[in-house]
Parts: structure tokens; C-alpha cells; sequence
């Protein structure tokens, strides 16, 4: 990864644990390039100690070879919501589906895009307070959470599904990032979801068709084989 533009969040503490010490040392002198102040490890067992530790996020190869990340990753979502992010060696769509079960809230391939990476970091630590009142906007679409009702210009007035909302968020969170189907099948319908990943074309199909989407300048960009990608207008 080389480091974009520096992005200043002095004060945000993150926790990188990862058993490779070149990738681990390579990650962390971005984060610290970012602004953030970092912790970082080789031992997943840290885990363990997050609530005696000021930690805002956590980020996680959980590929060691005791695979012992991937208990330590079950054993924090047992009392805590900190926001995890797994960063994935082997980034298969297996491996992907098993973090979002034990529960990561967001997944990536270790030698992604560090635009990606800073995006999803923003993302997940984006204060939640007043979030059923806050109004999301975005070009000319504004949406209502208390109402899930979207409008934009023309007069356009659409009601959103609790799904097609919570794709649309997930979406919105997300912007110039490839998410796999599992991905969002997981981020729409929550937890433990069982539903296949074909229902995932279905809900992005009605998104589609409320949004009046352009075809030849989609909002929602289908990435063939993996997923999608949000393009939100600028105005």
C-alpha cells in the first residue's frame, strides 16, 4: 500500500493486530500517516483486553496459524460492539462470509485500495447518536431515516423497504467501494442471515428502479463476479 493524501483524526485510537510483522509494520505507518495513534500486535489474545483499553476501532488479520484471531473475534463480539475490521491475506468470498459471521463489521483484501481502507475506517467510526433523525443527503437525493422516504429533483418521492433503506445506507457508508453480494446481504438483513446471495440482485434490481437509476450512468455499478459499487452523484 502507499499512502494517499494524509487524512488528520488525532485523538482516534486504533488497535492493528496481525501476525505478519513486514504487513503489520507497513499498515500501521499508514494509519499513522492518517493521523490516527495506533497499537499494534502479532497477538490476537489483545482482544481480549479491549475494554480495559481506549481502542475506537480494531483491525484484524485473523489468519494466524493457532487460528487464534478468529476466537478472539467471536469472544469480543460476545461483549462488545467495538467496530472490527478484518483485513484479509487470502481474500476469498469464503473467508469473507466466515468474518461477517463471527462478526466483522467490515472486510477487506490486505493489499486493497488504501483509499478503501481509510474510507471504511471513516465509515464504522462515524458517530451513531441521532442517527434515526438524521437526514442523509447525497447529489440532489435527500433521504428521511424516521420515514425511510427518498426525494430528489422533479418532484421524485419514493418510500424505501426496511431492506432496500438498509442497503441504501450500507451503500451511502460505503461510496467508491466494492462490496461483495455476502457483503451486503449481510449489512441489509443483519446477523445469521441464511438467504441466498442471488436475493441480493433482487433488492439491488428495486433499488434500482426507485432511484430511477440511469443505465448509462448508473449510481449502482455492477462489478461482474463480486458485487457492487456505489457512485454517488456530486450535485
Amino acid at each position: 500500500m502507499t499512502a494517499p493524501f494524509p487524512d488528520p483524526a488525532a485523538g482516534t485510537h486504533l488497535l492493528l493486530l496481525d501476525p505478519d510483522s513486514h504487513a503489520r509494520l507497513r499498515c500501521a505507518a499508514l494509519l499513522r500517516a492518517w493521523g490516527y495513534r495506533v497499537t499494534d500486535s502479532s497477538e490476537p489474545a489483545l482482544l481480549d483486553r479491549v475494554p480495559l483499553l481506549p481502542v475506537d476501532l480494531a483491525l484484524l488479520d485473523p489468519s494466524d496459524a493457532r487460528e487464534a484471531g478468529w476466537g478472539a473475534l467471536t469472544r469480543l463480539r460476545q461483549r462488545s460492539r467495538l467496530p472490527v475490521i478484518v483485513l484479509l491475506q487470502q481474500d476469498s468470498t469464503l473467508e469473507r462470509v466466515l468474518a461477517l459471521e463471527r462478526g466483522a463489521d467490515s472486510v477487506l483484501g490486505k493489499d486493497g485500495e488504501p483509499r478503501e481502507l481509510q474510507a471504511r475506517i471513516r465509515a464504522l467510526l462515524r458517530p451513531r447518536e441521532g442517527d434515526a433523525a438524521e437526514v442523509l443527503l447525497f447529489g440532489r437525493f435527500r433521504l428521511e431515516p424516521m420515514t425511510r422516504r427518498l426525494t430528489g429533483p422533479g418532484g421524485f418521492c419514493v418510500v424505501l423497504s426496511q431492506s432496500e433503506y438498509k442497503l441504501l445506507r450500507a451503500f451511502l457508508e460505503r461510496p467508491h467501494s466494492v462490496l461483495q453480494r455476502q457483503e451486503l446481504l449481510h449489512l441489509a438483513r443483519g446477523d445469521g442471515v441464511t438467504a441466498l446471495e442471488r436475493s441480493v440482485d433482487l433488492m439491488v434490481s428495486r433499488l434500482r428502479q426507485k432511484l430511477n437509476d440511469d443505465p448509462s450512468s448508473p449510481l449502482i455499478r455492477t462489478v461482474r463476479g463480486i458485487g457492487y459499487l456505489f457512485d454517488p452523484p456530486l450535485r
